[in-house]
């Protein structure tokens, strides 16, 4: 079924060129420019948004792809963090977010010449909350795996197939998901959380995440990787690390690694796309 699906997708494609596709370096992206590479007459041109919200690893990850593709790429330098409905760090914060970067990202597609920008959203997105979807179609930022129902499991299988390189990448949404909601998002806060990450990282943690609520602040790994955090000399330098970014008080959370935890107690929650 897959390479009928991917051949459907290819053909749907050829209608949305020339164009741009912002880039994230995650699965989803990094298959749709592959697939925008076979479809489109002249090669997709890979847009990146970079800001604080960024890690540095993944600055160097979309390098590496776009490289491994060899396509274009620009990078948009984005400053959501200046909004205050963004720094607010209400429910709608990822709406306020994408709101300014596709404005951003059609500005610079339309000085280019480009007609179309699209993005990576996939069918699964849809059945979640992503307030930032609300943004892309007000952007006119078109979704061509998500319209075609193609979900993250036949995204990485057919990246897979294709040899891509980061068809496995665990999900890496930007660093505000990480702060609770209505704690303010700053700069130094941030940075903060980026040089944590960076310290589980260097421990061999593939999949986790630091959580913020306050003074304290959370780790989730995979359930398999507890003992990994609590071997004493790990437990010890971790709590050292932390604690000299500030952070007083440093808990495990049982449930283990899980994308968006942070909307599980989100204020008026809806299951899917409600208004910012």
């Amino acid at each position: 079924m897959l390479p009928s699906k991917r051949k459907t997708l290819i053909k749907q494609l050829s209608f949305w060129q020339p164009g741009a596709i912002a880039f994230s370096g995650g699965v989803d992206s990094t298959l749709l420019l592959a697939l925008a590479r076979e479809a489109w007459d002249r090669p997709p041109l890979a847009v990146t948004f970079i800001s604080p919200l960024l890690l540095p690893d993944e600055q160097t990850r979309i390098r590496e792809l776009v490289g491994f593709l060899d396509l274009p790429l620009k990078w948009i330098p984005s400053r959501e963090y200046q909004d205050p409905r963004f720094r607010k760090n209400t429910p709608s914060r990822c709406y306020h977010c994408k709101k300014h970067r596709f404005r951003l990202g059609n500005s610079l597609v339309k000085k280019m010449g480009l007609p179309y920008l699209l993005d990576g959203t996939n069918a699964d997105d849809l059945k979640h909350y992503r307030p930032g979807i609300r943004a892309a179609r007000e952007a006119r930022v078109f979704s061509p795996l998500a319209a075609a129902g193609w979900t993250k499991a036949e995204i990485r299988r057919t990246s897979r197939q294709m040899g891509l390189p980061n068809w496995d990448l665990p999900s890496s949404p930007c660093l505000a998901t990480r702060i609770a909601y209505g704690q303010p998002i700053t700069r130094p806060l941030l940075k903060r959380l980026a040089q944590g990450e960076a310290f589980l990282h260097q421990m061999g943690l593939k999949e986790t995440r630091l959580r913020v609520h306050g003074a304290l602040i959370r780790v989730e790994v995979t359930p398999e990787n507890f003992s990994l955090v609590l071997d004493k000399k790990n437990r010890a330098a971790l709590l050292a690390h932390l604690s000299g970014l500030g952070f007083d008080t440093v808990t495990l959370d049982l449930k283990g690694f899980r994308s968006g935890s942070m909307d599980e107690s989100r204020p008026g929650k809806r299951k899917r796309n409600g208004p910012a």
